[in-house]
């Protein structure tokens, strides 16, 4: 039943249905405009609820940082061959003494016929290049110890002690801009991206901060100014469209530190070889093949140690064919190469190590000796 009010009601709701309408839009706009200025302003003040106002980083930190340190932070520039066959490159490098010794990367210094470093003050004075790492991609050179006896050498820090998330600064000459400073945090560490030579490079700082080409050697520091790791390589997005996203990586300074006697004997660090290409067994691998935590092996290379003592490489990890489980070396278990790569590093070429295999659904032990990590 429809009472008389109703249509009274409905009478003036037709009426004024238009100028509601329009009501409505001009309080919605007033509220989207006010809702905008609001979000700016809370925007701007995010941080007064937490403190503050605050920057991403401390810039006077960062400026102090950057006058303290860069004087010791040089442009390294190399000449190979002569002529038109002549060519030339560039990177970063750093003091770590009064002695003029300067820690760069092995791959800037590669094959170099001449080296030239660049001081902070503008003066160019030649390097002799004295040991090296490649598998570590780390290089010494030596300079006129008089030529920079008013620098303070940049110090150590123990990069053992890092954590993800604390402040990363980067110096050196991307793009031979010199002396260029980039911010950013420890992203990660215990990385494991391949050197020159193929091998890992165990323990690598993975960083934020922009790194590019010329930054190759330079230094990443801490909040106190010390070397927590050599800014080494940069991995990019592979999808196209995604060029710009790239990861930092640095050999870290404790690495720097455990060859710093080889190196300054001017001699080539050969590091230990077994001479297997694996991996680690994941979790998925471990329930239906009864595989125990550990490197499967998936290669073994021609004349090497691995092949002497007869490692098998699993031909197939879908299909019924078996091959060979490293789960661990002298009783130090491993659950990657990253990690068998590690435990070498503290031996040398010619060592004897114990090796764990899981073979057949049993566990054998393999007694090889390790030769020297191929140049190619």
């Amino acid at each position: 039943m429809e009472y008389p009010e109703h249509r009274i009601i409905q009478r003036q709701v037709t009426r004024y249905r238009g100028a509601s309408r329009t009501l409505v839009l001009g309080v919605a706009a007033i509220a989207l405009l006010v809702g905008f200025t609001l979000g700016i302003l809370s925007t701007s003040s995010i941080g007064d609820g937490i403190g503050g106002s605050r920057a991403l980083y401390d810039e006077d930190l960062v400026t102090s940082l950057f006058e303290n340190a860069s004087p010791a932070v040089v442009e390294v520039s190399v000449t190979q061959g002569a002529g038109i066959l002549q060519r030339t490159g560039s990177g970063s490098g750093f003091l770590i003494d009064d002695r003029g010794h300067i820690v760069t990367n092995s791959h800037v210094v590669r094959g170099a016929d001449a080296i030239t470093v660049r001081l902070s003050d503008g003066r160019s004075i030649d390097a002799t290049r004295l040991g090296s790492s490649p598998a570590d991609d780390l290089a010494l050179l030596q300079v006129d110890p008089s030529e920079v006896s008013g620098i303070r050498p940049l110090t150590l820090a123990d990069s053992s002690k890092l954590k993800p998330g604390e402040m990363a600064v980067a110096i050196g000459s991307p793009f031979q801009n010199f002396n260029s400073v980039t911010v950013g945090v420890v992203s990660g560490t215990g990385r494991g991206p391949s050197s020159i030579l193929r091998r890992p490079i165990p323990d690598m700082i993975q960083t934020d901060a922009p790194l590019n080409p010329g930054n190759s050697g330079g230094p990443l520091l801490n909040s106190r100014g010390e070397v927590i790791g050599v800014n080494s390589s940069v991995r990019t997005g592979a999808v196209r469209g995604l060029e710009d996203f790239r990861i930092g990586f640095a050999v870290p300074s404790n690495t720097v530190k455990s060859l710093m006697p080889q190196l300054l004997e001017s001699k080539v660090v050969r590091r230990p070889w077994l001479g297997i290409s694996g991996g680690s067994v994941s979790s998925d691998l471990q329930s239906p093949r009864g595989l125990p935590p550990g490197i499967y092996v998936t290669g073994v290379f021609a004349n090497s140690p691995a092949q002497r003592v007869g490692l098998i490489p699993f031909r197939s990890l879908r299909g019924t064919s078996t091959g060979d489980v490293i789960t661990a070396v002298d009783g130090v278990p491993v659950g990657s190469v990253e990690d068998m790569v590690s435990y070498f590093n503290a031996r040398k070429p010619g060592d004897d190590v114990t090796l764990s295999v899981f073979r057949n659904s049993e566990t054998i032990e393999l007694r090889v000796t390790l030769a020297e990590w191929p140049d190619t």
